[in-house]
């Protein structure tokens, strides 16, 4: 899980910018043609990655305020935390543009902004989505038959059983919470709440109630989601 993280926050930090620098460097847009090509890379990288790093801190900030947000709101937002944090570089490179070449280049550089922006967070979202591994569980040869091919959705600590919820319904089993989830290997999934473990094929949506997140499955149940659980679920990308 902890390589996914950081595998997805590269995606949308740096992996994207930089390459959408270079493509950039090589295509020489907006009259940087009569640059150098050293001088070109250095403009176009430098912009698209200080870019990246101001969209994720823009990001950073929806996630606490609105963690539900759209592709489409989160790819505004963060083209104009982009385009913020470049704006500096800009002016300054052509502080004898005047205003109008200044809005001018900064409404450019928000155009490109909101096409990285959108392919990042089109990315970092399909990452989200990838089938599940298709190598079945141990959990899955304690349930009964019908279970067994079911996708699991999440599982529920009650006394000393664990409830699971899966795509087929609902089962009981003895055992504990931490020894049921590290026999849901190798499905992806994490804990929202002390007493809830849940499977990310199993979200079907989360939403923001009085500040509180909160996970819906795909079988309707709402799994309860507690502070340091809304911590783990934001990290996981999962909002």
């Amino acid at each position: 899980m902890k390589l996914k993280i950081f595998e997805n926050r590269l995606a949308n930090g740096i992996i994207t910018p930089l390459v959408a620098g270079v493509v950039l460097t090589i295509l020489a847009p907006f009259g940087t043609d009569d640059f150098g090509l050293l001088s070109r890379s250095f403009y176009w990288i430098g912009l698209t990655v200080a870019g990246g790093l101001g969209a994720m801190s823009i990001n950073a900030l929806l996630n606490v305020i609105r963690p539900d947000a759209s592709v489409l709101i989160r790819a505004l937002v963060q083209s104009l935390g982009a385009t913020l944090a470049v704006a500096p570089f800009v002016i300054g490179l052509q502080w004898d543009g005047g205003l109008f070449g200044n809005l001018l280049s900064l409404f450019y550089i928000w155009i490109i902004a909101i096409v990285i922006s959108t392919i990042a967070e089109l990315t970092a979202r399909r990452s989200h989505t990838e089938p599940l591994p298709s190598i079945r569980p141990p959990l899955f040869d304690r349930l009964p038959p019908k279970f067994r091919d079911a996708d699991l959705y999440a599982i529920s600590s009650e006394d000393h059983y664990v409830r699971i919820h899966s795509a087929v319904g609902e089962h009981m089993l003895l055992m504990r919470l931490s020894d049921a989830e590290d026999l849901a290997l190798p499905i992806i999934g994490l804990k929202p709440h002390r007493s809830w473990w849940v499977a990310e094929n199993g979200v079907d949506e989360i939403s923001k109630t009085d500040g509180k997140l909160q996970i819906k499955l795909k079988s309707g149940i709402i799994a309860p989601v507690s502070r340091e659980g809304a911590k783990r679920v934001r990290e996981a990308g999962w909002v």
